[in-house]
C-alpha cells in the first residue's frame, strides 16, 4: 500500500514539473482595494512563454472565465492587473473571488497555476460615494 501511494506522489510530482517545464513564478498574489482586486505576479524563468491569461471564479472555485490578456516580457518580470469587474455588494458584505494563470507557450501549449482566494470587501463609504456618484451621471 505504501509503495503504491508512493509511486502516485512521484508520478504527481513529475506531472506538476511538466506542466510549468520552461516557466517558474516567485509569486502570484491578489488583495481587494478600492477600485476592485489586484493581481500581482513574478516570474523567474518564462522560456516560451508568450502570453498569460487571466480567469478568475465567483464563489465557486471551479468555473473560471476569461478576464484578461497580459503579454509575456520576459524572465524576471513584474506584472499586475487591476480587476474592476468585481461586484461591490452592500457595504460590509465580502464576496468570495478566485484567480487563476492560464500560462501560454509559443506553440499554443498551455498550463494553469494553481488558484489563489481572495475575498473582496467594499465599505460603507465606498458605497455611499459611488450612489451619490451615479446620481449625477
Amino acid at each position: 500500500m505504501i509503495n503504491r501511494i508512493t509511486k502516485l506522489l512521484f508520478l504527481l510530482l513529475i506531472t506538476v514539473s511538466v506542466a510549468y517545464a520552461g516557466l517558474t513564478f516567485e509569486y502570484f498574489t491578489g488583495k481587494t482595494n478600492s477600485d476592485g482586486i489586484l493581481l500581482e505576479w513574478k516570474t523567474g524563468d518564462e522560456s516560451g512563454t508568450v502570453k498569460f491569461e487571466v480567469e478568475r471564479s465567483a464563489s465557486t472555485p471551479n468555473s473560471f472565465i476569461f478576464v484578461k490578456s497580459v503579454n509575456a516580457t520576459g524572465s524576471n518580470s513584474y506584472y499586475s492587473m487591476q480587476d474592476n469587474g468585481v461586484d461591490f455588494n452592500t457595504p460590509g458584505s465580502a464576496s468570495v473571488y478566485y484567480y487563476r494563470l492560464k500560462c501560454i507557450g509559443a506553440n499554443g501549449s498551455y498550463s494553469y497555476t494553481n488558484s489563489i482566494t481572495v475575498v473582496h470587501t467594499v465599505s460603507g463609504i465606498k458605497n455611499t460615494w459611488g450612489s451619490i456618484k451615479a446620481i449625477f451621471r
